[in-house]
């Protein structure tokens, strides 16, 4: 019995194997590294959730087709907010200078899971100012559409999506420019 499984599991394990060799080893292209520099994060209150604002949703729900809503602990300002200061962060930009100020509106934030998979879609304004004299340096309305499984832990979704909007952040020279 256990000849008769190791003959089945060798060949599984030895074309896993150059599996990841061709992997490691493709001719795919990788992604590009991108430049960092410093600034600070605003507070939560300077991250507008604008659908809130204008009474539509609750400050803590992000809009669903698909029931009435999904509802955080937390504030859809405050978690995208410490969601873009941890992507900044791991991106390796330092948050620490407060010459440059990232804040910004979030001015959609909503689940499509009437079907799987689900959509998620976060359009959101960016705003870079310089402390010292109060002008913008720079500002952008980045919109990102994240797939996920329907039946995914909404924090993983809302954080992979903030994730891909900051990413698209990050990859814009103008924002670059504005924080070195």
């Amino acid at each position: 019995m256990l000849r008769g499984c190791g003959l089945i599991a060798l060949p599984l394990m030895l074309s896993a194997c150059s599996w990841s060799w061709f992997g490691l080893n493709s001719s795919a292209p990788r992604a590009a590294a991108h430049s960092t520099g410093s600034l600070s994060v605003a507070p939560a209150h300077e991250f507008a959730y604008v659908p809130a604002r204008s009474g539509r949703v609750s400050p803590n729900r992000i809009e669903n087709t698909a029931m009435t809503g999904i509802v955080l602990k937390d504030d859809i300002n405050e978690t995208v907010r410490n969601g873009v200061a941890n992507s900044l962060q791991v991106a390796g930009f330092r948050l620490n200078d407060r010459k440059r100020v990232l804040s910004g509106s979030i001015e959609m934030f909503t689940v499509d899971d009437a079907r799987s998979p689900a959509f998620w879609t976060l359009k959101m304004r960016y705003v870079v100012t310089d402390s010292a004299t109060r002008q913008i340096v720079f500002t952008t309305v980045k919109t990102v559409k994240q797939k996920s499984p329907k039946f995914t832990s909404s924090t993983i979704a809302i954080e992979d999506t903030v994730k891909l909007s900051v990413d698209s952040l990050i990859s814009d020279p103008g924002f670059v420019k504005a924080v070195n």
